[in-house]
């Protein structure tokens, strides 16, 4: 066995070297202790931990050693080096982005994450999402109280980790309607300009090359490797029952989004295919990357020499609040890009003066750029559930059932036919059948998108359910069976908006996610009728068989005003935040970034995640963010010019 060197609570220095030094210290090098331990945000808890209480922490010596050299000629990890690109946060599109812009070996990139390293086990499960949910994988957000809603607050997940919520998603591959770009009104992000950047992001496993789908691309895309013969064959049956139509494809843009069907999912041969993995492990190589984890950006260094604001580089921190604050600095003509989400990138933009100007005044933050819009425009899809019980007779084919025995463990077969030939129910997280569906006549597009899951729900909070499921296996319960239904207003009406509490940057942002607050009810109006519409395809003949009664909302809940109330008092988000830092022409007050993605007012910084979305499209936002970072990365190496992204190729291979 290697020799070992053990930190005690006298050797602070030592032990703060290793706390700073978090994940990736070097140009493409991931400082790692022999037995493939790193340096994480996980980890660094426990050496402050160890430190407090003056305990001991083993370390190898060859580590120390490794540390050690590092900071002797830096102090820093990023001191004395200057970058053509820094990127805030290391989520879904600063994948996408890093693997682009590094392809140019002369261009230098640095990428700074608050989470750690995307090492666990059950980011590549599909089924192990039940575990990610308020795990320190997650960002664990919650909204203010919402008045509206039964004075509760909202948990709003977001990813932690390289590959943000990517790594943590239902996995699901939705572009939304062709429609839902036309309707941004923005030049160039028209549904035809965007297409061919979705088609030549992705490999896609079922439909082969054409007009919708690409083959050549890193991002994978497939047909779920999951089959709940009964159950799924069941809900098909029953929608054709039901009248509606069959939509083999939903990203297939030459038909309706209506129809129930298969979702396709962001999966590689049933493993989830998160960015990280797509994009940005197979350019860690590259010489001209650098990328920490655990590294808390505080701000964006902005000059305003001569009137003008201009970014100079970022302020982070590797030891959270009580850490130093070090500086990442940009080469002339460098850029700040902001890749940290819907709800870190306006929140982070504020504390750096880009806002509201009487709203930073107040905290005593001094402003760079006087934009309104910053945090404003939030949009969500708020969700809902109903949940149906099987009959007896019925009781063991739920997918909880084939994943779980009665003593709440993991069934071998299902090992076996994950591991084996990446089959079975731990390839699913559950819903990745369902339908689109407008709820009334002569709505342009459907605005309820519908997710069958062949397994019970026992809380109409989804997420507490995953709570209570934990609880079930750790006592050896069996779980009931049954099937749920989540039920989501796709194409929502109400905003809300993020914003600041205090000038504290380790503080969490003010969320607000305005459910049910637009003018004409639109948005509660779609729940209630789907609500009543899952009432309706249970009565049908091919999933009646199956369906004994009704465990919540319940058969008491039936008028207007009692569905309401059950949705009001249930409602959740269904994770696709969007809209906090609009996409839109400088001369509307609510935009923020223009249609090449630079913040108005500041030069050299640019937004680039879901927060530039105009208008939420109908359908899960992962995908579209690829396509929003692919097209960035064009923009920014001029590979591609605003009217022109339908006619410039996308780089094929994610070569190391």
């Amino acid at each position: 066995m290697a020799a070992m060197a053990v930190l005690t609570a006298p050797q602070a220095s030592c032990s703060r070297t290793c706390n700073r030094l978090q994940g990736r210290v070097g140009p493409g090098a991931l400082l790692r202790v022999p037995g493939n331990s790193s340096f994480t945000a996980g980890s660094t808890r426990q050496h402050r931990a160890a430190g407090r209480r003056g305990g001991v922490l083993p370390v190898r010596a060859s580590a120390l050693d490794d540390i050690q050299k590092v900071l002797s000629k830096t102090g820093s990890p990023v001191a004395g080096q200057r970058y053509d690109y820094i990127l805030v946060g290391g989520g879904t599109a600063a994948c996408v982005l890093a693997n682009r812009l590094t392809a140019d070996g002369s261009k230098r990139v640095l990428v700074l994450e608050a989470g750690p390293d995307n090492t666990s086990r059950d980011v590549k499960i599909p089924a192990a999402i039940t575990r990610l949910f308020r795990s320190p994988l997650d960002w664990n957000m919650f909204s203010e109280l919402q008045q509206q809603l039964a004075h509760r607050q909202i948990y709003m997940a977001r990813g932690r980790l390289l590959g943000g919520s990517s790594a943590t998603n239902a996995t699901l591959y939705h572009r939304g309607a062709a429609a839902d770009y036309d309707a941004w009104n923005v030049e160039g992000w028209g549904s035809s300009d965007v297409l061919s950047w979705f088609t030549q992001a992705e490999t896609n496993a079922d439909f082969g090359p054409g007009n919708y789908h690409g083959s050549g691309g890193p991002m994978r895309v497939e047909n779920p490797r999951y089959t709940n013969k009964a159950l799924h064959s069941a809900f098909f049956k029953a929608a054709e029952q039901l009248g509606m139509p069959a939509n083999n494809d939903f990203n297939d843009w030459s038909h309706d989004h209506e129809g129930y069907g298969t979702f396709q999912v962001m999966q590689d041969k049933g493993t989830r295919a998160d960015m990280y993995r797509q994009y940005l492990k197979p350019a860690m190589g590259r010489s001209n990357l650098q990328v920490l984890t655990g590294a808390s950006v505080t701000k964006v260094h902005i000059d305003q020499a001569a009137g003008k604001s201009h970014a100079l580089g970022v302020e982070f921190s590797l030891d959270g609040p009580a850490g130093d604050r070090l500086s990442a600095e940009l080469n002339a003509g460098g850029e700040v890009l902001m890749c940290a989400g819907a709800v870190h990138s306006p929140f982070l933009l504020n504390h750096s003066g880009v806002g509201a100007a009487a709203d930073l005044k107040n905290l005593g933050i001094q402003v760079a750029a006087d934009l309104p819009g910053v945090g404003q425009n939030l949009q969500d899809h708020p969700a809902c559930l109903v949940a149906l019980p099987l009959k007896d007779k019925y009781d063991g084919i739920a997918i909880t059932d084939e994943i779980y025995s009665d003593k709440g463990k993991i069934r071998k077969r299902a090992i076996a036919s994950y591991l084996l030939g990446g089959r079975g129910g731990l390839t699913s997280t559950g819903c990745d059948r369902g339908a689109f569906v407008r709820t009334a006549a002569g709505k342009a597009s459907p605005d309820l998108q519908v997710r069958f899951v062949p397994g019970l729900s026992l809380d109409p909070d989804g997420v507490s359910t995953y709570v209570r499921f934990g609880k079930f296996q750790s006592q050896g319960l069996k779980w009931p069976s049954g099937v749920t239904f989540q039920l989501i207003a796709c194409r929502p009406h109400s905003t809300g908006c993020v914003g600041l509490k205090n000038d504290d940057p380790f503080n969490s942002p003010k969320l607000n996610p305005g459910y049910f607050t637009d003018k004409n009810g639109e948005d509660l109006a779609t729940l209630r009728a789907g609500v009543r519409w899952t009432r309706d395809i249970a009565r049908c003949d091919a999933l009646g068989e199956y369906i004994d009664g009704e465990l919540f909302p319940g058969a008491a809940v039936q008028s207007d005003d009692q569905i309401d109330d059950y949705i009001r008092r249930s409602v959740h988000s269904s994770n696709a935040i969007v809209g906090t830092c609009k996409m839109g022409r400088a001369g509307d007050g609510s935009s923020v970034v223009d249609n090449q993605l630079r913040v108005h007012g500041v030069e050299g910084l640019r937004v680039v995640d879901a927060s530039v979305v105009p208008k939420i499209p109908g359908g899960q936002t992962g995908a579209p963010v690829v396509m929003i970072a692919e097209r960035a990365a064009a923009l920014l190496t001029g590979r591609a010019t605003i009217g022109g992204g339908s006619r410039v190729a996308v780089p094929a291979a994610v070569p190391a």
